[in-house]
């Protein structure tokens, strides 16, 4: 997964560049986001990884998924480049690192949370309030429920995972007792 991602960050970073030069943020993380759940449908990537087809069918094959309206000549070539570099199933990668650059460009970061029990609204503004004033920026959290954690909360923010659960300290604690 990790290849995936170092290898879609560069082309995320060129549309997410040019998309900003255009003014056209929006439009190029909605078109990037139909085109990583089309990648993604079964039917649709069977037929696209045929390989009897061209990199040229195969944008053709996208270009029809998006219909006129949405398609520019600029995401056109964007499409051609990835198809000539085979790079067509790193779309859902792209998208997914578009969406990390354009939360930094609004300096916003989306943080998922998993707690080992439900929080109440209150401890959830608490700790948004605490990592708003650590990463310096807006935070969009998202709480998540896993009880294996037995008690704290592990934050997931991008690359950062901070892990204050409780079975992450047994676990420590297990791996130092074994060394011994």
């Amino acid at each position: 997964m990790a290849e995936l991602l170092t290898l879609a960050r560069p082309y995320a970073k060129a549309a997410f560049a040019y998309a900003s030069e255009q003014g056209a943020i929006d439009s190029w993380s909605n078109v990037l986001n139909l085109l990583s759940a089309t990648v993604q449908d079964e039917a649709f990537s069977a037929y696209i990884n045929r390989p009897e087809l061209t990199p040229v069918e195969k944008v053709k094959a996208f270009v029809q998924v998006l219909g006129a309206d949405q398609t520019t000549v600029a995401f056109s070539n964007y499409l051609t480049m990835l198809a000539d570099n085979d790079r067509l199933a790193l779309l859902p990668d792209i998208s997914e690192e578009y969406e990390l650059l354009k939360a930094q460009g609004n300096n916003a970061v989306d943080v998922v949370i998993e707690s080992a029990f439900p929080m109440t609204a209150v401890q959830e503004q608490l700790l948004v309030d605490r990592l708003e004033k650590r990463f310096n920026k807006s935070v969009n959290a998202t709480v998540v429920v896993n009880p294996d954690l037995i008690a704290g909360v592990v934050i997931r923010a991008g690359d950062q995972v901070i892990d204050d659960s409780a079975l992450n300290k047994l676990e420590k604690m297990r791996t130092r007792l074994l060394a011994q």
